[in-house]
């Protein structure tokens, strides 16, 4: 899903209603400044598709959170975070609005306990394994599943705090693996991807996380406490995606045929990431009549 399409339209001018909470989540909500979205909220139904999109049955989706810019750190945030979309718009020569600033969704995971101070104060250091660089790394928006794997279990009940932000992308340049670099290589640039085609990571540079992200909503998974071991991706370089279609065309009707060959048109137009393309046909499939079929067919593709 990419949320950028719905800028103009964003939650985050509106005021919402207040819901009705179970429980417990009153004090939750309440200490982080967050309102709980419910089934039929538009921004609740995207973000759930998304994410049953990409994890399927593996996860399970608790609550997703609106913050709600309540407190006088978080407007300064709100506000800090619109006077630079419309400094990169300017700066690339478009009007506001136009699309210039690049604004995309991105995923970063946060521990329960740092949550409040990142929503009211932003990010303290970068987050980050190093391999690009130093910053905040998020995954787009439809690689949700790299920004999981990446988090750590907050207990053994697999509990995951996400937090689907706002990125100013700006324009992108690709950062390479093992770089030291800690902001723009020129004035050029706003932030760095590792591919420019299809970015995996967006890397946004220490001196521009507390400007240039802006926590919109927070999703609450619970997954297998196992999940970052237990989840590989799954690779197939000799193989082709239309002949892996060909060779489970064998196996699997045609109605799931279809909506295989749907999913390889998307990650064809860019809808979705490779990465994302991979996760939907393990789930269609299963993992056990991949690895059969790459074993029977994968050699022939070779002569």
């Amino acid at each position: 899903m990419d949320y950028s399409e719905q800028e103009e339209r964003s939650t985050i001018s509106e005021s919402g209603s207040s819901n009705s909470y179970d429980q417990q989540q009153p004090s939750f909500a309440d200490e982080h400044g967050l309102m709980e979205l419910l089934e039929g909220d538009r921004a609740y139904d995207l973000i759930y598709r998304n994410c049953k999109s990409a994890l399927g049955d593996q996860c399970e989706l608790l609550s997703i959170l609106r913050n709600g810019f309540g407190n006088v750190g978080s407007r300064a945030k709100l506000k800090a975070f619109q006077v630079f979309q419309e400094a990169v718009e300017m700066k690339h020569g478009g009007e506001e609005g136009g699309g210039k600033a690049r604004v995309k969704y991105g995923w970063c995971a946060v521990k329960k306990t740092e949550l409040k101070s990142v929503l009211e104060y932003g990010f303290s250091q970068p987050r980050n394994d190093g391999c690009y660089g130093r910053g905040l790394y998020l995954s787009p928006d439809n690689a949700l599943l790299e920004c999981l794997k990446d988090s750590a279990a907050e207990s053994e009940d697999g509990m995951r705090f996400l937090l689907l932000s706002r990125v100013i992308l700006g324009k992108s340049e690709v950062v390479p693996r093992g770089s030291t670099q800690s902001c723009p290589s020129s004035p050029e640039f706003d932030s760095g991807v590792d591919d420019l085609a299809s970015p995996s990571k967006y890397i946004v540079w220490s001196t521009h996380m507390n400007t240039h992200v802006l926590p919109e909503f927070l999703v609450c998974i619970k997954a297998p406490f196992n999940f970052n071991r237990s989840v590989k991706r799954l690779r197939s370089p000799w193989m082709a995606f239309p002949v892996l279609i060909k060779a489970l065309s064998k196996f699997l009707p045609p109605t799931q045929i279809l909506i295989i060959q749907k999913h390889y048109k998307d990650q064809q137009s860019r809808r979705i990431s490779r990465s994302e393309l991979i996760q939907r046909v393990r789930h269609i499939t299963g993992d056990k009549l991949l690895v059969h079929i790459i074993k029977a067919f994968g050699h022939k593709v070779q002569h």
